[in-house]
């Protein structure tokens, strides 16, 4: 009897066992490449687990209120803080059982270096001209092209005559500078280029004043010999300076944790523990102290010079030979007007190198002390600057301008040329204040009648070394290095990319601008004594707020820890309790990096003075604990998706027994009342169901096969048998509820239509749609079941879809987080694939259901008058009502669901459910493509007379 009705019924045992076997084949697919992908997952935590450091060590004071609320640790902070722990805390640190490194940095502050930038401009000249000015304009362009800042310009004044000077050797020290002189040819001589009468003075400009800025240069022809006596050539001399920010590092801590000693390019690496040696220079009374640095051969910091050149017209010549005052004279060639004739482009890396080469090397070059830029040997002052002005905003900050006096940095003259050595970038809007200069020049000895102020301390290199050689460590558990590497900022909303044009914000010589450059110079811990000589050393201003704290010079402590540590419980334990024993012994601020992954924190950047527009850029902080989050979020994934998928199944199996057995309704009643008992109807249609699972099994395995071979998925064989029991077990489980309604004794009952007495209580209806609301009432357990069906798709959806947003946003919004998502990201969309195919077939199969047993209705409704697009749009309405309450429901689960996951409600996840809803209730409106077909084949004549 069993074989007779699959064969009778085969179009149903088909659809029920393609069903069931569809369902299997995605629940073996997905629960066995779910368990790969959580494998996977936490395979990819663990090797990722460790950073360079497990704890970073820092004062109290140096952790903005954000880090505290959001569990991050911010990167680029490094350049505002200004010490706070002691070396004997640091030594403490050393001592603590289990700590096998502990790596200072101290932040000493930054230095200016400059090199000079000679423009040659002899093939830029007028051969036919006896006398020209040409203008060189520079400009410098930063801020990945954004920021143009405009140099005071240099005038340069050619001749063919002779210009007479007189020489440094004939210079009398009282009198002042005379100008040079040109010889006509005629004999006449005319001063030209005027000069000032008393060199060095200063009238209290800024540096980046242009008139403290700009030059006036004059060239004669043959014979003619600068102060020098040396010949001249058309050529005028800019200066590139950079600020070195500079840093004192212990040499073995940070050899053994960042493989400093390994990164060195030239030179030697620092000997342990070295520490500064003794000189002496003729004639100076006490000796002086030479600092061991190593130099950053490359410089991390964004600047391109661009020279544009023009040929004044010949007024320009006529003020040169007419004019007595340099400062007017200047003034007044900076109005007239010119014809453009070259323009070139130099990035800082050429000049930076003759930078380092300079300092490697100054006796050899001859610049020990280098008069025409600045002291290349000398720490005769450095500059320190506080942090960041910052608000927070939404989810991320706002740098709030910080304007400053420049005159810190260096008053200038308006005699010209006096303030090239501090870079024209400082001129752009400032959002770090703050700003004190540090001397090394109080000690002073008398020269003959007069007093002069020597530093006591000087640099001395030995080497350089490529930052891109230290070990930072993997680029998913990167913590901040700050000491080598600052990877610069992309644009965190369209706007600001549009403006970048695909390029990196990268930090410039403004080091109270937008980003802090790393250090390019260090020396060692062994240094600092030296650098703060009570006798020599003095800050300016003189307030509290801007000293160096001189007892506690250290900024920050990097640990790493001895042994292997995991991201077991044990290890995380004994990371802890370390991390507590170092902040009870010393009373600073610790932070557990173990296990961190960068993260971007939007910062809202105001716009420059020059061009640069408002940015919001993503800087590169770090999340703390995020692997163990992970891990936790990698085994709720694998459990939810695993239930998920069962109940799916289950609840399809479950529709598609019941509308099998609800057709069959007057068929069991027959036989109940022919004396068939409930045990004998329940074996009948246990052994139907059975057999089904068991043939769905053996195909869903066969799916499963094809689809793991189709995309790639590794799954083991063995795992691919779970197939059969399971659709067995699920057949089984799933008809067990209707199989005992429909086996029930009573046969009277079991012949009667299924139609709930709600609807007798209903109004009439008068339109469409509440014809449709009301047939949907008529059956209310069919009509629960199908949207329930639905709801478990909806939910899976919004889940799924959260689940990929969490991994990309609020909970692990990090790289180690998107390498997870990536590696999940095909169960997922196979997860939503299966639910969706489900519900579909759920709410089509409830919907086909309706109409055969009401074929009369509709039959009768087509008779008097209705359409077929009216009875077509009444059960779109109805698919689209089971939508709707279905998908109302699996929003509202999905929504909780992830945010379970994800630990909180986020507007991505909000916004997933909304969408997801929509899909519901679209897909609700799809299904009814067969009711439709079956309701335009209805014989509307042999219905009615049946009836």
């Amino acid at each position: 009897m069993v074989v007779s009705q699959w064969r009778v019924r085969a179009r149903r045992s088909l659809a029920l066992l393609s069903m069931i076997a569809v369902a299997v084949a995605g629940f073996t697919l997905l629960t066995g490449t779910a368990v790969t992908s959580r494998l996977d997952a936490v395979g990819t935590i663990a090797a990722n687990y460790r950073p360079v450091y497990d704890l970073l060590v820092r004062p109290g004071e140096a952790v903005l209120p954000l880090e505290r609320q959001r569990n991050l640790v911010q990167s680029g902070q490094l350049a505002g803080m200004r010490g706070g722990i002691s070396v004997a805390q640091w030594r403490e640190i050393q001592a603590v059982r289990g700590v096998s490194v502990a790596a200072p940095v101290a932040v000493i502050g930054y230095v200016m270096r400059t090199v000079p930038v000679t423009i040659d401009l002899s093939d830029e000249l007028d051969p036919t001209a006896e006398r020209q000015v040409l203008r060189v304009q520079p400009t410098w362009v930063t801020d990945a092209g954004l920021s143009r800042i405009p140099d005071g310009p240099a005038y340069l004044y050619v001749t063919r005559n002779r210009v007479d000077v007189v020489p440094n050797s004939e210079l009398d020290s009282g009198g002042g500078l005379p100008p040079p002189e040109e010889i006509d040819a005629d004999g006449k001589r005319v001063e030209i280029c005027p000069v000032v009468p008393f060199i060095g003075e200063r009238d209290g400009l800024q540096p980046t004043d242009p008139r403290a800025r700009s030059s006036l240069t004059c060239v004669g022809g043959p014979g003619s010999t600068d102060r020098e006596g040396k010949p001249t050539r058309p050529a005028v001399t800019l200066v590139w300076t950079v600020p070195f920010l500079m840093a004192a590092v212990d040499p073995d801590s940070e050899a053994a944790l960042a493989g400093l000693d390994q990164a060195v390019t030239s030179g030697r690496y620092f000997t342990p523990a070295e520490a500064p040696t003794t000189h002496r220079l003729d004639g100076m009374p006490y000796p002086y102290s030479v600092l061991p640095v190593l130099i950053a051969d490359r410089p991390q910091v964004d600047g391109t010079l661009q020279v544009d050149v023009e040929r004044l017209d010949p007024g320009a010549v006529e003020l040169v030979r007419t004019s007595a005052d340099d400062q007017r004279l200047r003034a007044a060639l900076g109005t007239e007007p010119g014809t453009p004739v070259a323009r070139w482009s130099t990035p800082v890396d050429d000049p930076y190198q003759d930078m380092v080469d300079r300092m490697l090397h100054p006796g050899e070059l001859g610049i020990e002390y280098d008069t025409a830029t600045t002291n290349t040997m000398w720490l005769h002052s450095f500059w320190t600057v506080g942090a960041t002005d910052t608000v927070p905003e939404a989810d991320g900050l706002r740098a709030r301008p910080a304007p400053y006096d420049l005159r810190i940095w260096g008053q200038g003259a308006d005699d010209g040329g006096s303030s090239r050595h501090v870079p024209m970038e400082f001129a752009d809007t400032s959002v770090r204040g703050g700003v004190a200069v540090h001397r090394n020049t109080a000690r002073g000895y008398v020269v003959q009648a007069g007093e002069v102020q020597m530093p006591d301390v000087a640099l001395g290199a030995v080497g350089t070394f490529d930052p891109a050689e230290v070990s930072l460590g993997g680029a998913l558990s990167a913590v901040p290095m700050d000491t080598y590497f600052n990877p610069g900022a992309d644009g965190a909303d369209e706007a600001s990319r549009r403006a970048l044009g695909g390029r990196r914000l990268a930090p410039n010589a403004n080091v109270t601008g937008l980003l802090s450059q790393p250090p390019l110079l260090l020396t060692s811990i062994a240094a600092l004594p030296a650098i703060f000589d009570p006798g020599a050393y003095t800050t300016e201003p003189a307030y509290p707020e801007y000293q160096l704290n001189t007892a506690a010079p250290i900024s920050v402590v990097r640990v790493r820890l001895a042994g292997e540590v995991g991201i077991d419980a044990v290890s995380r334990e004994r990371v802890r309790v370390i991390a507590e024993e170092i902040a009870h012994r010393t009373g600073l601020q610790v932070d557990i990096t173990l296990g961190s992954s960068p993260t971007p924190v939007t910062v809202h950047y105001p716009a420059g003075d020059y061009g640069r527009p408002d940015l919001a850029v993503a800087e590169p902080w770090v999340q703390k604990g995020v692997a163990a989050v992970l891990v936790r979020a990698a085994d709720r994934k694998s459990v939810l998706l695993s239930i998920l998928v069962l109940a799916v199944c289950a609840l399809a199996v479950l529709n598609a027994n019941t509308a099998a057995i609800r057709a069959r309704r007057t068929e069991f009643g027959i036989l109940a009342c022919l004396g068939w008992s409930r045990r004998h109807l329940a074996r009948l249609m246990f052994t139907e169901i059975a057999g089904v699972g068991l043939a769905a099994g053996v195909v869903g395995t066969l799916l499963a096969l094809a689809f793991a071979s189709a995309f790639g998925l590794r799954i083991a064989w063995s795992h691919t048998l779970l197939a059969v029991p399971a659709a067995v077990a699920i057949a089984l489980v799933a008809g067990g509820w209707p199989i005992w309604r429909a086996a029930r004794p009573d046969p009277g009952e079991t012949v009667r239509p299924a139609v709930s007495g709600a609807a007798v209580r209903l109004r009439a209806p008068h339109r469409v749609v509440t014809l449709a609301l009301a047939n949907l009432a008529r059956t209310p357990g069919r009509t629960v079941l199908g949207a329930t069906s639905l709801m478990i798709g909806v939910a899976a959806l919004t889940m799924l879809l959260a689940i990929t947003i969490a991994f990309h946003g609020a909970v692990t919004g990090t790289l180690l987080g998107d390498a997870v998502t990536l590696q999940a990201r095909t169960v997922d969309y196979l997860a939503v694939a299966v639910t969706i195919v489900l519900g579909v077939v759920s709410v089509a199969d409830v919907l086909y259901l309706n109409i055969s047993e009401r074929a009369a209705e509709l039959a009768l409704l087509r008779a008097v008058g209705w359409t077929d697009g009216v009875l077509n749009r009444l059960v779109v309405l109805e698919a689209i009502g089971m939508g709707a309450l279905g998908g109302t429901l699996g929003a509202a689960a999905g929504l909780g669901a992830a945010a379970a996951f994800a630990g909180g409600v986020t507007a991505p996840i909000v916004w997933c459910a909304v969408a997801a809803l929509v899909s519901g209730i679209a897909v609700a409106a799809v299904s009814v493509v067969v009711p439709i077909v079956m309701l335009r084949r209805l014989p509307t004549a042999q219905v009615l007379a049946d009836g």
